[in-house]
């Protein structure tokens, strides 16, 4: 078709490639019932083209390419009932902001795993116990600096120099310090076992009674959803496909934790971490920890800065339409052929370039953007990290001895908030996109509150009379 030396004749059932046709005729029960332009069969009101093009740009939308290959009889056959049902569907896998879905979604999907109260119970009790795990690494870490920098100063009592105060001789100067030394290792070698204890205890329960809570909550939905599916009159999966509904029910179902289980466990395992990391940084060195509260916001957004120039999160995603760089991409490629039979690929490639520059207008400027961001992170981190250093390295000079503060009390301080902070980013591993979340929580909640214009299995009806006798 982008030829003007030759007539092409195409005969297509994806309307996309003749969109640019100097004449489309629609054939149906062997006859032609319309011809013209695009834009003269679309200015038809009732027309056949117009239907099929707004059903399959509506399947797409969908269902993709699985919902969207029909034929102009199909559209002919079908009423205005499915349309409706189709605008119904289509409204109700949008994302929206609506404060009383989400909450509506919360209710039901609590109600779902109500079931599974005493296992979510078990589950919280180990978030409990591997949140205490990270302020108990702090306690640990600094009770290793301080066993493994303890100083021994040369002793000799003939020609060297005498031991320090209070000894008086080398030999109980060196056997109080070896005594020291082992205790402390003792001490050391015991809290990592504590610690080890916590970690294999916490995470055995933590994942064996969200585990599990998850998985029967799973079953039910899917349980619920195979009921609804069965009893859906046969025209639903004329717009429905099966292998479509099937994959998006599998991914679906596992989304719905966003709504139970997941913010309890989130919920408790921070508290348990980042609470109790506070109390102890707060008793040992309190000027320290709360300088360093301080700083913990700004160093928290340069992390994420950086991670997400690491991760590509802050590259915009847009959906993947026709119109969009991947929609011409994939459609070209799936329609390969066709683009070669008609000659269109510099047609094709002219269009995935202005879709390119369409959706990046000004790359130099958004990586420069994007550069500055990341390093602005790191600037962040590193700047907030000297000054909690210079901080605790001022007050152990002014304040040292006497009862004030002491390098262990510095060193519990720093690493015992510093680990219960990153107890947060390990609670929040593997939470759900919250959009996702929703719009999962529609499609399933819609499919399972649906009722079918002819439910096979109701007990509503007449009943069949033929074996009961007549009396005249």
């Amino acid at each position: 078709m982008a030829s003007k030396s030759q007539t092409t004749i195409v005969i297509a059932h994806r309307l996309s490639t003749i969109r640019d046709a100097d004449r489309i005729a629609v054939i149906s029960d062997g006859k032609v019932k319309e011809i013209g332009t695009h834009d003269e069969l679309m200015a038809k009101q009732n027309g056949k083209y117009r239907r099929l093009q707004e059903f399959q740009t509506h399947g797409s939308m969908i269902g993709g390419d699985s919902g969207s290959k029909l034929s102009a009889d199909a559209s002919n056959n079908k009423s205005s009932e499915p349309e409706k049902d189709d605008k119904e569907i289509e409204d109700s896998v949008s994302v929206t902001n609506d404060a009383d879905d989400e909450k509506e979604f919360s209710r039901k999907a609590r109600a779902l795993a109500r079931p599974d109260l005493k296992f979510i119970i078990i589950g919280s009790i180990g978030a409990i116990l591997a949140g205490l795990v990270f302020p108990g690494w702090g306690i640990v870490f600094a009770d290793m600096i301080e066993l493994l920098y303890m100083p021994v100063y040369p002793c000799d009592d003939i020609d060297g120099p005498p031991p320090p105060s209070p000894y008086t001789d080398c030999s109980d100067y060196i056997d109080s310090t070896v005594d020291d030394i082992r205790t402390l290792s003792y001490e050391v070698a015991a809290k990592w076992a504590v610690i080890i204890g916590f970690t294999m205890l916490g995470n055995t329960l933590l994942f064996h009674g969200f585990g599990t809570a998850s998985e029967r909550m799973n079953k039910r939905v899917r349980d619920s959803s195979f009921e609804s599916l069965i009893r859906q009159e046969i025209a639903y999966f004329d717009e429905h496909t099966v292998g479509f509904i099937t994959s998006q029910l599998q991914d679906d179902a596992a989304l719905l934790q966003a709504f139970s289980g997941e913010p309890v466990r989130t919920l408790i395992m921070n508290l348990s971490s980042v609470l109790v990391g506070l109390a102890v940084s707060f008793y040992f060195m309190w000027p320290f920890a709360a300088l360093t509260l301080l700083t913990i916001p700004f160093m928290g957004f340069g992390a994420e800065m950086e991670m997400k120039m690491y991760m590509g999160e802050d590259e915009v995603t847009e959906k993947d339409d026709e119109n969009s760089p991947g929609g011409i991409c994939i459609e070209t490629l799936l329609n390969i052929r066709t683009v070669a039979s008609l000659t269109i690929e510099k047609m094709r490639s002219k269009e995935y370039g202005s879709a390119l520059r369409a959706a990046e207008p000004n790359p130099m400027r958004n990586n420069f953007i994007k550069g500055s961001a990341a390093g602005l992170g790191q600037f962040i981190q590193m700047w907030g990290m000297a000054l909690m250093f210079w901080w605790g390295g001022w007050l152990l000079i002014n304040y040292r001895g006497g009862g004030f503060f002491s390098s262990r009390d510095l060193y519990i301080s720093l690493f015992a908030l510093l680990f219960s902070i990153s107890g947060m980013g390990v609670a929040a591993q593997g939470a759900t996109n919250r959009d996702k979340a929703k719009a999962a929580a529609k499609r399933i909640f819609h499919l399972i509150d649906r009722e079918s214009k002819i439910d096979s299995l109701s007990e509503e009806g007449k009943k069949e009379t033929s074996g009961i006798e007549r009396t005249s």
